[in-house]
Order: structure tokens, then sequence, then C-alpha cells
């Protein structure tokens, strides 16, 4: 009975303690920020990539065009769609407008940044809509740190009056931006989301632009841009706010397409794991990444040992108290998460007690992700209904 004690116990510190390095890395995070605004304003070229997106392609661009920003240029991609986008984005005057075949997206990314004469290359999803001031911040980035490669921008969701879209809301405010912080803190941001990436031109050229050899063509050109010796920042300051999926089957698509990619481009760089020549990344940022894979069975481990420790002690209670205890501290991150964050939405607090179910959904979807890319099931990039 000891040892299954030992055991209930050692994955609840093990699952409160990464909670409570989030949580200080993201505080530190905000109690080191300056304030100070940007004096220096290098070009900024923002790349659009769009495929079928003539219902949002509109707004997109009238958002770029609102920018408080002295130095930019908008450059769209149309991906062979079949539908009016092209027609759409060229009534924009201000924007240059591209047509290609049907490539993929990394490789409409490309050809927008072949067209472009920016220092910085901004990537902007097409059903995304940045903030006024949404450069001004990313360019402070790279004016004051000379080693940066890219930046992340702070990656909101479109309101709508759902239950799924305000849990999605929930989530990436104290899931995906608050990890985001407390990479930040140690220049290993994993991820430079594509409805808002900030990307210096040098670095992109140095690592060989976008490939399309996995789904996760953002993962996979942050991890090129640290190999190659850059650091990476999160911007929350940089706002841009995107759809999200409507229903449970779009999200389990989008989900599978993050989770597979993320596999993809895990196994691509396999030879950072535990790497010294990459420093803080190949030490922490990789195997941490690794670790969220295999969370799931953690989860499921805990909920297990938890029953476990209940039906062969009889003792309720301590199976009770530690259940307790890490439900605590998750809402009580979740809670600071928010508060944390620039405009936090009221709506988002009301969520949280359903993100703890919302995030077994998850891990269900991830275990399923992990299984299909391990036996190798084939898998088209769909997208979502508009």
């Amino acid at each position: 009975m000891s040892v299954i004690l030992y055991l209930f116990y050692a994955v609840l510190i093990v699952s409160t303690s990464r909670i409570l390095i989030r949580l200080l890395l993201s505080l530190t995070y905000n109690l080191t920020r300056s304030k100070e605004e940007t004096k220096i304003f290098p070009k900024i070229s923002i790349v659009v990539p769009a495929f079928n997106e003539a219902k949002t392609i509109k707004n997109c661009i009238k958002s770029l065009q609102r920018l408080d920003y002295p130095n930019f240029e908008i450059i769209v991609i149309d991906d062979g769609s079949s539908d009016n986008t092209f027609e759409v984005a060229s009534q924009c005057k201000c924007a240059k407008v591209l047509r290609q075949k049907n490539q993929g997206k990394p490789n409409a990314l490309n050809n927008g940044i072949l067209h472009s004469s920016g220092e910085i290359i901004l990537t902007v999803d097409a059903d995304t809509e940045l903030e006024k001031s949404a450069l001004g911040p990313i360019a402070k980035r790279f004016s004051v740190n000379s080693k940066l490669g890219a930046v992340a921008g702070n990656v909101k969701v479109k309101r709508e009056p759902t239950i799924i879209n305000t849990i999605q809301s929930a989530e990436y405010a104290t899931g995906i931006n608050l990890v985001r912080k407390g990479q930040s803190v140690l220049g290993t941001v994993m991820v430079v989301p594509g409805p808002v990436a900030a990307l210096k031109k040098e670095a992109i050229e140095r690592i060989g632009f976008f490939s399309d050899d996995t789904f996760a063509e953002d993962f996979d050109i942050t991890v090129k841009i640290l190999k190659a010796g850059y650091e990476i920042e999160y911007e929350e300051d940089s706002l841009a706010y995107t759809d999200t999926p409507k229903n449970t089957e779009d999200l389990i698509k989008q989900r599978r397409r993050w989770y597979r990619g993320m596999l993809q481009v895990l196994d691509k760089h396999k030879n950072m794991y535990f790497n010294r020549k990459y420093g803080v990344v190949g030490l922490f940022g990789i195997p941490n990444l690794w670790f969220d894979t295999i969370a799931p069975f953690l989860n499921i481990g805990f909920l297990f040992v938890t029953l476990l420790t209940w039906m062969i002690t009889g003792e309720f209670s301590v199976s009770l108290f530690g259940v307790i205890v890490y439900l605590s501290i998750s809402l009580a991150l979740g809670i600071i998460g928010l508060s944390l964050e620039p405009k936090p939405e009221k709506r988002n607090y009301l969520a949280l007690p359903l993100l703890l179910f919302y995030n077994m959904f998850l891990d269900g979807i991830r275990i399923m992700s992990l299984t299909e890319e391990t036996v190798s099931i084939l898998m088209d990039w769909e997208k979502p209904k508009r």
C-alpha cells in the first residue's frame, strides 16, 4: 500500500511542479517587460497565404490597412483558390496580390517572401485580423535584440456567442499564450503561430525557407531558426484575432493536424534532443515538447493511480485530497494567466472549470494522433467550414 501511495504522490508532484514552473516563468515575463515605445521602424512585409478564403480575406486585408506603423507592405498569395478569393483580394488596391497554382501553404509563403522587400516578414492567416498597434511591439523586439530570429504574436479568438468559442478563447489565453510567455523568458519560444509570426528575413534565407514535409510548417520553421542559433521571443501586445473551429468535427480535424505535425517536426529534428550544441532548446525546449506528447498518458496515469490508491488503501480522503490540490492549482494558474493577459475577457474566467473537461477531450485527440502517426495513417489537410 505504501508503494501505491508513493506513486500517487510522485505523479501529483510531477504534474503540479510543471504547472508551478510555467506560472513562475510567465510572471517573470510580465515583470521584466519594458514599456518604452520603439523609435526604429524596419520595413515589415506582411505575407498572407490564402486558399478559398473569399469570405474572410477582405476583412483581413482591411485590418492590415489600418495598422498604425509607418513602413510596411501587404502581399497576398492566392494558392490556386477555386472560389473568388483572388478577385476579392485584388479589389484592395493597397495590397500586392499574386496568384499561383495550388502548391500548399508553405510554398505560398515562400512565394510571398521572394516578392517581399522588408527586413522582417510577418505571416498572417487569411482568417485573421490584426490589432491596429500590432507591428510596433514587434519592431521593438527586433531593435533591442540582434540575436532575435523571430517573434510570436498573441493569438486571440474572434468572439462568437457559443460555448466552444468561449472555451477555445480561455484555452488560448491560459494554455498556449501562457506557455509562450515562459518560453520567451528563455529565448526559446517553440512555435511562432501562423496567424501572427514575425520572422527575420535573413534568418529565413539562412535556414532555407518554409518546408512542406510536415503538417506544421510554422513549428518546423521555428525549430530551424532556433537550430541556426537565433533566439525567439513572444510579444503579448502584438494582438491577432483569428477564426477557430465552430464545431467538434472541425476542432478534431484541426488538432489532429497540429498534433501530428508536431510529432513529424520532433522526429525530423531528433538530433537536437538533449544536445548541448543547441543550448536551452536542445536541453529543455525539445524534450519538454516530447513530454507534452506523453502528457495525456501521464494524466490518465494520475487518474488510474488515484483510483488504485482508493481501491487498495481504502483511504478515499487521500485520493480526494490529491485531486483537489491538482485541480486547485490548475484553476489558480488559469485565473492568474487570464489576469496577466492584455485585454482579458470576463467570459474566459467563467470557462475555466469547463477547461478541465475540455483538456481531457484534447488528451484523447493527442492519443489518437500519436497512434495514427505511429502506424503512418494517411491524412489530408482539411479546411474548416466557413
